[in-house]
């Protein structure tokens, strides 16, 4: 209890981060907690030249959970205290600074200090940075070993820039100073030391990253020494070796000591345990204990400079116990609780750990009963092999044991918390006797925890000390992390993968971070496996790229990958760029019961050939993969696969997580892999993850031939139903289809209601004016007949020509009022008539207003003055509250138009929270019976598709002023005043004339070009790079980044020349979610990926 009123005395403030200019008063840069003191943040921060404020200030403030709810600020420089919603903190001058904040006394401070250091030079062709270590106890010292296989020029330079960099022209010592002379540096092994306050640095020569190889690791992967920290001369390791390490017929390992893992200069001698290793000596013959599990030694060795390239090494070989750990009654006898090994004593062991319960314990080594101690003596004692249960009694303690002596002691400590486990669906919360999970408390910081694990599906969790049967002391919050709260309905929901988990206890802040290589695979409707990757289903950015056998040269080949699903398959889509195809294979690793380990009857290794040819390597009988290629050009291809849950005899279920791999083979000259390597041959461990995720019916369109795809729109309460209205007007039968595209289309021979199927017939509609109903996931539909009412219903004709937006209205036909009083009392002395056109590109709308006191001189609120409004609903869902992304409220006023008492600014007022509108042209023009307004509005605003008999909704009214003292009153031509808040109010506009469809429609001939395109970073938390590869789109390119609702969210514009360019996009202000980017080039090619943003 005590250390609980302490964790809630210390916790009084979650996450602390800094905001400002610095990044654009928009993110946050985060800081870190001490995890002593947990109401102590500290950060180091670089701040640019260019992250000011308008008038060239650089202003930040401290804030808690990324909100402005909790903020401090100060006047005071570089030392203060911030107080909540003080004033912004002025920084004088761009620079690093280490940053420490106390968010209980608001206590701050500013050292100036340097960046991130590197090394730069002819050793890597002035062009990639080789960065250089912080000191922890002093910020302007910095350390690094690095190895110049040639004579070298270097410099230390500053955040990768050459803004700020260092140089001389002495060695091994000097004193660098800005842009001064390249440090001449001999080929060599160095460690580098660097003081960017003073500019001293220091070359000291010593030898590279040294290495253990011998028997016991096949002469092929060594076993890396650690390096001492203030001797870069001496290393240490411990090491373990068993009876299958030993050479055939003996109790002896041999084995060796090599520099950076090559033969060059590799020392041995036949002494042992001790002795003086000479170049090419013998091996070294280390005997062991062949009735022991393992065989421990802690290892030194010391590197001598003889003369030349002539060196040799000090080693000794110290037996030391293997690994110890605790188990007991406390756990059911059955796992292990592991201490920590002594830096300096290898047989000397402690940890920290409560027990809520007596309970008999035991030490023992290796997590096994062949060596273990216990004795009858408590809290101290010494434990015989085989002894007696250690009778612990309940409490927190500080816990050592000596493995050679078999002393232990119980040091009872109240300072640290209990035991933090984790409960969850996945340990079913603890019942039928089901343990939590413990995590691993920190030897150095008690109360902070880790853990490795991987949880095999979604599941909600719990962080608990002790195992509180009342969940009183537990912490929860949201997924990833977070300060967490002692809450137990604030289950943090975790998606199934492995995870490093982290929680310290001090302040409740828990982290998942996710390990290795994972990818989500949506779950999708259906796939159609041709080898041709243009579903915009696919998400292909999983990079296969290590390389893993072979040579893979400066340019191997670009291989990336993505995944889908269903009840049915796993879908296997696979983009590549290879120099040389024909000889290329493609090895795809499915564990479907995710056991690891052998292949078993759920587990399949095929292959894919170049030219389609699948050949399943190891598979169960009746196993039998679908597999295709598309050669798109001479160095791009794709490959599409399917592999049948059935036949792996197993399901597919939303949450859970298969085990999966590729390996890229170039012919044989070399192999890359996605995250295992080529021991995938012989097991499956080194797999990664795929987590089967949720079901997305994307964007939702009722299709035929004649009138293309109309999009139906998702209303605000029903995620999988989609609504429109349509006027049909051509006999035959509809489809509703996914992303249009034909890959998914659902239909029915019923109407006009159904259910309708994957793959179902044609709906055998009529010729009439529908409001349409569909629930993607259901399948149910409803054709409800809406006749077009002439009170609620008006057209906008099509313009053959674009029309001039200048206030003059001679090309438009203002053939409806806005006549009915919504708002006030003062009969309507005014006169509105208004007009539409629409063509390809833009809604034209055009009012003229007959007024006899037009006060130009009024101020005041748009919709207090002369205007007209105009009230759109991009979806024409009907769905009440303006959204954010198909509607908006846009006014035409007085005051706006004639700030000068003429006109002028021509100036629109846009909704604003509402569609961002940014395409637009507007003209207000004062007549001498009143005045016109004329607007032009893209379709991309509401993302649109125009075409014949398409449906919006809409409405037109105008505000007069003849008082001067505010609006008297408003008319409209449909729905009521509430028209500026509530689109169920609005009436429609239906698209007449012209063609049916306009948009240029994502049919599988246009989208062949996927492979030529690649997005990085995706997922992306800021902008993405669009990557064009070769050819394939030269000159004018459009990049629109489409959300799932079909609205272009962001476009840029790029004059592409030559092959393989780069094309940015900001995307930083874009939510949550995925979208698709389409890639249009002027030559006709185009490509759509999909983009995910978190």
């Amino acid at each position: 209890m005590a250390l609980m009123l302490s964790f809630s005395a210390w916790s009084q403030c979650g996450q602390v981060s800094l905001i400002g200019t610095i990044n654009g008063w928009a993110g946050d840069h985060m800081m870190t907690r001490d995890l002593t003191d947990p109401t102590v943040f500290t950060t180091y921060l670089t701040i640019n030249v260019g992250d000011t404020s308008a008038t060239g200030i650089i202003e930040l403030k401290f804030r808690e959970n990324k909100d402005w709810a909790v903020n401090w600020g100060s006047a005071e420089w570089p030392t203060g205290t911030g107080v909540l919603n003080g004033a912004n903190i002025v920084v004088p001058e761009a620079g690093t600074y280490f940053v420490t904040f106390n968010c209980t006394s608001g206590a701050y401070s500013f050292v100036e200090t340097c960046g991130a250091i590197s090394l730069i030079g002819s050793f890597n062709g002035w062009a990639d940075d080789y960065y250089l270590t912080r000191d922890e106890e002093s910020m302007n010292d910095w350390t690094a070993t690095i190895t110049f296989a040639e004579n070298a020029e270097v410099k230390f330079r500053e955040n990768a820039g050459w803004s700020v960099n260092w140089g001389s022209a002495d060695f091994p010592t000097g004193t660098a100073v800005q842009d001064g002379a390249n440090i001449p540096v001999p080929a060599g092994n160095y460690k580098v030391m660097f003081n960017c306050a003073t500019g001293d640095y220091t070359f000291v020569s010593t030898v590279g990253n040294v290495s253990m190889i011998g028997e016991f690791n096949g002469w092929s992967a060594d076993h890396w020494m650690d390096r001492n920290a203030t001797d870069p001369d001496k290393f240490t390791t411990i090491i373990s070796f068993e009876k299958e390490d030993a050479g055939a017929g003996n109790a002896i390992v041999e084995a060796k000591f090599r520099e950076n893992a090559g033969w060059a200069v590799n020392w041995g001698a036949a002494d042992f345990p001790t002795g003086v290793a000479t170049n090419n000596g013998a091996n070294i013959l280390i005997p062991i204990d062949t009735l022991q599990l393992t065989n421990d030694f802690l290892v030194e060795f010391e590197y001598v400079q003889v003369s030349g390239t002539v060196s040799e090494a000090n080693y000794k070989f110290t037996p030391a116990s293997g690994v110890i750990s605790m188990i007991g009654a406390f756990n059911g006898w059955n796992g292990d609780f592991p201490m920590n090994r002594d830096a300096q004593n290898p047989n000397l062991w402690t940890a920290t750990r409560s027990w809520y319960a007596d309970s008999e314990v035991k030490f023992r080594e290796n997590a096994d009963w062949t060596v273990n101690w216990g004795d009858a003596t408590f809290p101290t004692g010494t434990g015989t092999p085989n002894g007696a249960n250690i009778p612990l009694v309940a409490g927190t303690y500080d816990i050592t044991f000596n493995a050679a002596t078999a002393e232990y002691s119980f040091v009872e400590n109240n300072n640290v918390v209990g035991e933090i486990g984790l409960v969850g669906d996945f340990n079913n919360w603890g019942a039928n006797g089901e343990l939590d999970v413990n995590l691993i408390r920190d030897p150095k910081h008690p109360n902070y925890f880790t853990l490795t694990y991987n949880f095999g599906s979604s599941t909600g969790i719990l962080f608990r000390e002790n195992m509180d049967a009342l969940y009183e002391n537990v912490w929860g919050g949201t997924f990833p992390g977070g300060t967490g709260v002692q809450d137990a309905a604030q289950i943090i929901q975790v998606p199934g993968g492995l995870y490093n988990i982290t929680f310290d206890a001090n302040s409740g802040d828990f982290y998942f971070q996710q390990l290795g290589n994972s990818v989500t695979a949506p779950k999708v409707f259906a796939m159609t496996v041709n080898g041709i990757t243009n579903e915009t289903d696919w998400v292909i950015n999983q990079p296969v790229s290590k390389v893993v056998d072979g040579t893979a040269g400066e340019t191997p080949a670009e291989v990336q990958f993505g995944l889908t699903y269903n009840d049915e398959y796993l879908y296997v889509g696979i983009n590549v760029t290879s120099a040389t195809p024909a000889d290329d294979v493609v090895e795809i690793f499915v564990d479907g019961n995710k056991s690891g380990g052998d292949y078993d009857d759920s587990d399949i290794h095929f292959t894919i050939a170049n030219d389609g040819t699948v050949t399943v390597v190891t598979g169960a009988d009746g196993v039998t993969p679908i597999g295709d290629v598309n050669n798109s050009s001479a160095t791009t291809y794709s490959v599409e696969a399917s592999i049948s849950w059935d036949e792996l005899g197993v399901t597919a279920e939303e949450g859970t997580q298969k085990g999966f791999d590729i390996i890229f083979a170039d012919g044989t000259a070399y192999k890359l892999a996605w995250n295992g390597g080529t021991a995938n041959y012989e097991s499956l461990s080194l797999l990664g993850d795929v987590l089967l995720g949720q079901l997305s019916c994307g964007c939702i369109s009722l299709y035929n031939s004649t009138i293309g795809d109309v999009i139906l729109r998702n209303p605000v309460d029903a995620p999988t139903t989609y609504v429109g209205t349509y006027n049909l007007d051509v006999a035959g039968g509809v489809a509703f289809r996914k992303d249009r595209q034909s890959t998914v289309t659902w239909g029915d021979d019923q109407f006009p209601t159904g259910t309708a199927t994957v793959g179902g017939p044609m709906i055998p509609a009529t010729v009439d004016r529908w409001r349409v109903t569909f629930d993607c996931l259901t399948g149910s539909y409803n054709f409800v007949q809406t006749p077009a009412a002439a009170a609620s219903t008006a057209y906008a004709r099509f313009a053959d020509a674009p029309v001039t937006i200048d206030g003059n209205l001679g090309e438009y036909n203002l053939e409806y009022v806005s006549d009915l009083v919504v708002v006030g009392s003062v009969a309507n002395n005014n006169t509105v008539t208004w007009g539409v056109k629409w063509d390809k590109d833009n809604l034209y709308i055009a009012a003229k207003v007959v007024d006899a006191n037009v006060d130009l001189a009024a101020t005041g609120n748009p919709w207090d003055n002369d205007a007209i409004e105009i009230y759109i609903d991009g979806d024409n869902s009907k769905d009440g509250a303006y959204t954010g992304d198909f509607d908006t409220q846009l006014i035409m006023d007085v005051v706006s138009n004639n700030a000068d008492g003429v006109n002028g600014t021509d100036a629109l007022w846009i909704k604003a929270d509402g569609v961002p509108v940014t395409n637009f042209n507007s003209k207000w023009l004062t007549t001498d019976d009143g005045y016109t307004i004329e607007v032009r509005l893209g379709w991309d605003n509401f993302d649109f598709a125009p075409g014949k008999g398409r449906i919006m909704g809409f409405s037109l009214g105008n505000n007069d002023n003849d008082s001067g003292t505010g609006r008297d009153y408003q008319t409209v031509w449909y729905g009521t005043g509430s028209n500026w808040s509530n689109t169920a109010d609005l009436g429609d506009l239906q698209l007449d004339g012209g063609a049916y469809e306009y948009y240029v429609s994502i049919f599988e001939n246009n989208i062949l070009n996927n492979a030529s395109v690649q997005l990085y970073p995706n997922p992306t938390q800021g902008n993405v790079y669009v990557k064009t590869l070769g050819n394939e789109f030269t000159g004018n390119v459009t990049v629109n980044v489409v959300d799932i609702t079909g609205k272009v969210v962001a476009s840029t514009f790029e004059n592409l020349t030559g092959s393989d360019n780069i094309i940015e996009v900001n995307t930083s202000n874009l939510t949550d979610g995925i979208y698709l980017v389409n890639v249009l080039g002027t030559n006709g090619h185009q490509a759509v990926k999909k983009l995910i943003i978190q």
